[in-house]
């Protein structure tokens, strides 16, 4: 009768805690980032790099513990005078998680993005050196990790963004020379999977934060 009892109580227990866990129907998730940075040169003051990167990702809980949704990305870096390039991507996600005990669950989350990115080196203009680049390619990639909660609508996530990709990119690098007379023109694509399982991958972990907004 005791065991019996123990073993209710254990069952109970464990719904009650993963029930809490769950992540239910009709919320919202967002989560994002913004990083700044100005490295100045120490000789003469003026700035040496200029990065700034956003990302937002948005997503709905169209069904209890799984999140489908849109992300939006863009970066500029600024090396100046020798370069300065930008990075723009968007795309979709999909989300599903499994929760394990109280307030702690593991997802896996599949993204597709498209990516559009544009560079100049140099000073690209006929007599002189520099080059442009214009290409844009697309990724597929799988992203595990855990989330906890730690407000009702806050959670914390250590996730692994490099495990597991793939991606194809094509661009067009325009190239002016010193002693040249026009502009040289060059194609190139390419091809890759990565699924990154050696002796680094404990040096790939990324901690985020999401919000889950809604009734």
């Amino acid at each position: 009768m005791k065991a019996k009892l123990l073993t209710s109580l254990a069952i109970l227990l464990f719904s009650a805690l993963s029930t809490h866990a769950q992540i239910t129907q009709g919320k919202y998730l967002l989560g994002g980032s913004i990083i700044y940075s100005n490295t100045q040169d120490d000789q003469n003051g003026t700035p040496h790099q200029e990065y700034f990167g956003s990302n937002i990702q948005i997503g709905n809980v169209f069904k209890e513990n799984t999140v489908a949704g849109v992300i939006l990305s863009y970066s500029h870096t600024n090396n100046s005078p020798i370069s300065t390039s930008d990075h723009y991507g968007a795309g979709v996600f999909y989300r599903k998680y499994k929760p394990l005990v109280k307030d702690l669950v593991f997802f896996g989350e599949a993204d597709a993005v498209y990516t559009y990115t544009k560079n100049i080196q140099g000073k690209f203009v006929i007599g002189s050196e520099g080059s442009r680049f214009k290409g844009n390619g697309a990724m597929i990639s799988f992203v595990p990790g855990l989330s906890y909660a730690v407000f009702k609508k806050l959670q914390v996530e250590l996730s692994m963004p490099n495990i597991a990709s793939i991606s194809y990119s094509k661009g067009k690098t325009e190239s002016t020379y010193t002693n040249g007379t026009d502009v040289v023109t060059s194609k190139s694509n390419s091809f890759s999977a990565n699924a990154n399982l050696n002796a680094n991958l404990l040096g790939n972990f990324a901690i985020g934060f999401k919000f889950l907004l809604g009734k």
